[in-house]
């Protein structure tokens, strides 16, 4: 894949030739000079696949082999250079790269050039044809529906309220993912004999993935003109005033409902509205697509966003075929959880297996054929989900592919994944913001376009999980075999050490359980990232130009001692126990930006602490270090600038010298253990820090700052376990001016909390897991921005204070005092708070 490729190539000349202070090579001018006109051409590269983002056919494929293969070569060689000059550090190998670097250049100059002259010939071979003109019969009328809809109730009277009710023209966008049911919907409400007679004029259009306006407004005249006018005989398509005057006049006056489905790209909308006359008589614009950006609609008065359906709503959908209804439907039952399982919520799976399941004779046979085929291919239409592919940007395309190297319905922490794109270089190494930031919009942009789901939302109203639905990471996973960026092997499949042939296949290797029994290696290709999601894959990778190696087994490294000193291009390490020579490994790579050392089995209980070397702070690109509460590690004798992340066991003493270590720390976690008690310096020091986690186990103690500047002033998110906090702890925490998240968790020392007038005014989400807590008092004017409560096994709690703004109460193993008093509560909250007339106070009881 060019984009991959390209992407990845100029974030590795950024990192190894272009930073000012961290280069691992000097440069001659002549190969300074080799190395700047060689980013500029690629940069010249990446403009034009941007250009050309959206494009079909076989030009475009053609241009995207071209520079794949160019950016695959040109980065190979180079990389393979580096690592020989490195590992060896002579004046041949240092001959060697610069001849590299120059050939390169050279032959993304015949690149470019050969590009150009072929660009005016691949015009020239366009096609002038416009299909959409040779058949409008399907584009200019909603599908058929057979029989009712299921599980979709509360939809269509949302949807058809919408249509009926306001004299105000109004603009209905229905948003959600491929097969999810926009169009059923769409066409349930528009074929309702109430809304059908509500209306003077009803038009439905579905739009294609070849837009122009001219289709657009030549659909609408078509039908709701008559077929003798005039207009409508003569029109022709280079007639674009005619037409747009022509529907407005059809328009003008009446009450319509116009309904625009497969809006697949946000212009549209921006490009039309102004030819939808506004004649306040209650008209309506329903409007249906997978993509939807707040920034990029205007005048839209209501977005229904479609869900999956839940487990009820999913059976009852299954068993709505006439065939099942009435006949066999309790012998599906055997089969009902796979099926609810596999499909996930998504209708058209749902109705698909349903009906191939209909037609046999051996259920459990037929399934399991289904089934293969459901994980496999997915039943979602391939034509459709390729031309939305295809119309990604090209740097959304990489992040798509790059989601298939986790298995099938995993859910994937954010920030995981966000230093996963960082490290393998997919993020555009340029620009204001920083590399993390520019990744989460990427990853609103998935969100935003229905590729990617959302799972979980963090305390503080962020985005914590997301996970891609099964059927769009077969369609992910075949994209990116096909064309050998990515290999998915089931090693379950072959026997034990069969398997190294995949090993130089891809760029992304990963190892997980699946049912894809296809595999696409006519290309060697070193691979850059290898992922572990099997226990123990007896395989061997090439080290040479790895750069992320993700959740490897300390046993995978015990089998390859004498390759660990290859391991010099690591950025993202992830390991599931320390082993020998991993502290060469981390001081080894100057551009290694994550480091995460698990416990072996963190659900067992802590083994004996093991100390672990101070190289590992050598590292000078290291930002994120999470280790294990099983590893120790002496604070660095460096400033760790780069450092935004850091988890670890916490020195007896931690100071103020070792705060001034980690100025630009975002995020801290301290664990203590141990029966030495721990002495905390103010964390003021600490400026930039905004979440920070105390967590300390039992027969340990920590003595707090006494200043009451204990905790920096730009604290965002404060977690404490095992504090054993004061009053006058709490009343220092209260007043923090930017506190928004607080978790309590057995932190408090005494039985009593008061909370005095203005304390924690800031703070949005509270969870309190605290045994002995028997009173709770607050003053009215405190907690004022509270909206979120979580109360966990507060068994001796018999009451909460009334808290103004409180919109959700989770409540799990507490007093059931405090449950009636959680249901009063939200009475009175509903009944007197007029503020909150669209919000429902939500009560959660675990």
């Amino acid at each position: 894949m060019a984009c991959v490729a390209l992407t990845s190539v100029i974030a590795t000349m950024k990192l190894e030739f272009l930073q000012p202070n961290n280069l691992r090579v000097c440069l001659d001018d002549e190969a300074f000079i080799s190395v700047e006109s060689l980013f500029e051409k690629l940069l010249f590269l990446q403009v034009l696949l941007l250009e050309k983002s959206g494009d079909c056919g076989a030009a475009i494929q053609d241009l995207e082999i071209k520079i794949r293969d160019f950016a695959l070569d040109a980065e190979d060689r180079i990389e393979t250079q580096l690592s020989n000059f490195l590992l060896s550090n002579q004046e041949t190998a240092a001959k060697q790269l610069h001849q590299t670097l120059r050939e390169a250049a050279e032959n993304a100059a015949h690149l470019l050039i050969k590009i150009s002259n072929e660009s005016d010939e691949a015009n020239e071979c366009q096609s002038t044809t416009v299909p959409w003109l040779l058949d409008t019969s399907l584009r200019l009328q909603p599908p058929k529906l057979e029989g009712r809809m299921v599980g979709r109730r509360n939809d269509y009277l949302l949807v058809k309220n919408q249509l009926l009710y306001s004299d105000q023209r109004r603009v209905i966008l229905i948003v959600g993912m491929n097969g999810i049911g926009k169009t059923t919907l769409a066409a349930s409400v528009y074929e309702d004999s109430s809304v059908a007679s509500h209306f003077d004029v009803r038009a439905w259009i579905t739009m294609s993935g070849e837009y122009n306006v001219k289709q657009t407004l030549h659909d609408l005249l078509l039908t709701l003109a008559e077929p003798d006018h005039e207009t409508r005989k003569r029109t022709t398509l280079d007639d674009d005033d005619l037409l747009a005057k022509q529907v407005s006049k059809c328009l003008k006056g009446k009450r319509y409902l116009i309904v625009l489905d497969n809006l697949w790209n946000n212009r549209i909308w921006d490009d039309i509205q102004e030819y939808f006359p506004n004649d306040s008589n209650g008209s309506r614009i329903v409007l249906t697509t997978t993509h939807f950006d707040q920034g990029s609609y205007t005048s839209l008065d209501c977005i229904h966003n479609m869900t999956l359906l839940d487990s009820k709503e999913s059976w009852d959908l299954f068993c709505s075929n006439p065939f099942l209804e009435k006949h066999m439907a309790p012998k599906f039952e055997k089969i009902r959880s796979y099926v609810l399982l596999k499909c996930e919520g998504l209708p058209l799976s749902i109705v698909t297996v349903a009906q191939r399941l209909s037609e046999c004779n051996n259920i459990q046979q037929e399934w399991e054929k289904v089934e293969k085929e459901l994980e496999l291919l997915g039943f979602l239409d391939s034509s459709a989900l390729t031309l939305r592919y295809n119309q990604l940007p090209q740097y959304l395309k990489v992040c798509f592919l790059y989601l298939g190297v986790f298995p099938k319905r995993t859910v994937i922490r954010i920030k995981q994944l966000v230093r996963l794109w960082k490290a393998e270089g997919v993020l555009n190494p340029f620009g204001n913001e920083d590399l993390e930031s520019q990744a989460y919009e990427y990853l609103r942009e998935l969100i935003d376009r229905s590729l990617v789901l959302i799972e979980n939302w963090s305390s503080d109203g962020k985005i914590k999980s997301c996970k891609m639905h099964s059927a769009l990471h077969s369609f992910c996973v075949r994209e990116a075999q096909k064309n050998s960026i990515f290999c998915a092997v089931n090693t379950h499949q072959f026997p034990q050490g069969s398997f190294n042939m995949f090993a130089n296949s891809c760029r992304w290797l990963s190892l997980y359980k699946h049912s894809f029994d296809y595999y696409v290696l006519f290309r060697t290709n070193t691979p850059r990232s290898i992922f572990f999601f099997r226990k123990d894959d007896e395989i061997f990778v090439p080290f040479k130009l790895l750069r992320v190696l993700a959740y490897a087994p300390s046993s995978f490294f015990q089998r390859v001692p004498t390759q660990l000193h290859d391991l010099i291009f690591l950025r993202f390490l992830s390991v599931k126990g320390w082993f020998k020579g991993l502290d060469y490994i981390v001081s080894a790579n100057r551009n290694l930006q994550t480091l995460v050392v698990s416990n072996s089995n963190e659900s067992k209980p802590r083994g004996p602490t093991l100390h672990l070397p101070s190289t590992v702070w050598e590292s000078p690109q290291l930002q994120h270090l999470e280790l294990g509460n099983s590893y120790v590690i002496d604070p660095p004798n460096m400033v760790k600038d780069n450092m935004q992340t850091l988890s670890w066991v916490c020195p007896t003493h931690c100071r103020t010298e070792v705060y001034r270590k980690f100025p630009n720390i975002k995020k801290l976690k301290i664990f203590g253990f141990g029966g030495r008690p721990i002495i905390l310096d103010d964390l003021n020091y600490l400026v930039r820090l905004e979440r920070l986690t105390i967590s300390i186990s039992f027969g340990c103690v920590v003595t707090l700052p006494k200043s009451l500047s204990m905790f920096p002033s730009q604290l965002k998110k404060l977690r404490l376990n095992g504090t054993s906090l004061s009053e006058r702890d709490l009343m220092v925490i209260g007043m923090l001016p930017q506190l928004e998240v607080l978790k309590l968790e057995n932190a408090l020392h005494g039985e009593v909390w008061k909370v005095a007038k203005g304390g924690f005014y800031r703070l949005k989400f509270l969870l309190l897991k605290d045994k002995t807590l028997k009173l709770w008092m607050a003053h009215e004017y405190s907690f004022l921005c509270l909206k979120r409560l979580v109360l966990r096994f507060c068994y001796s709690l018999k009451t909460i204070p009334m808290i103004r703004n409180l919109r959700s109460i989770e409540l799990e193993q507490c007093c059931p005092s405090v449950v009636a008093f959680a249901s009063r509560f939200a009475e009175y909250s509903q009944e007197f708070r007029h503020d909150f007339e669209n919000e429902i106070f939500e009560i959660i009881i675990k």
